[in-house]
């Protein structure tokens, strides 16, 4: 039996440089006998960006291949569940709305999040706050 919190807690929102797990973007899972794993996910806002989303979806597929993920509670949540189980890149699955370059913006955005004392780092931290508490307070 896989330990899927424990692999999940290395999945970094790229918002807000916290843990999916810190942010209780999981809601549950399960396994069945042959290993096949179901997730299931909710980021702490409605309007949580689809281009960060895309990042922490694939690296939960990254993280547990042989996973069925569900995005529950998030206004594109049908289409984002869709695209990431077929294996679509996030510009063919918002294809005519978003461009090729999403790599490029993925790998720019993880190198400047890793960036200590600047400006992009607070920006983070007051963001990751905001949505650490939203998330604590869906819990209530």
């Amino acid at each position: 039996m896989l330990n899927i919190e424990e692999m999940l807690r290395e999945v970094i929102d790229p918002e807000t440089n916290y843990s999916i797990i810190d942010l209780k973007f999981l809601k549950g899972y399960s396994e069945n006998k042959e290993g096949k794993v179901k997730i299931t996910l909710s980021p702490p806002t409605f309007f949580c960006p689809p281009l960060f989303l895309y990042v922490i979806l694939e690296e939960v597929k990254e993280k547990i291949p042989n996973s069925t993920i569900n995005l529950v509670n998030h206004h594109d949540a049908e289409r984002l569940t869709e695209c990431i189980n077929k294996g679509l890149k996030f510009h063919e699955c918002y294809s005519g709305e978003a461009s090729s370059e999403y790599e490029d913006v993925k790998k720019r955005f993880t190198f400047k999040r890793k960036g200590k004392g600047s400006l992009t780092q607070l920006s983070l931290n007051v963001n990751g706050e905001f949505c650490k508490l939203v998330a604590e307070a869906k819990d209530e």
